[in-house]
């Protein structure tokens, strides 16, 4: 599970990466704003999935 994790966030972060290169290559800033949303988004899914099953092993 944190492999699983770890693979939301590295996609998060490589969505908000991609999002600020298109933003400065483009005048349209509308896919800067969506690619930076979908980032955040899942790079605190992977990170929530990550604490979970942290926690779930501390208690085992």
């Amino acid at each position: 599970m944190t492999l699983i994790a770890k693979g939301f966030e590295a996609i998060g972060i490589a969505c908000v990466m991609i999002g600020l290169v298109q933003g400065i290559q483009s005048e349209s800033m509308w896919m800067e704003l969506y690619l930076t949303i979908i980032g955040i988004v899942l790079f605190l899914f992977g990170w929530g999935i990550e604490k979970k099953t942290a926690r779930k092993h501390r208690t085992e």
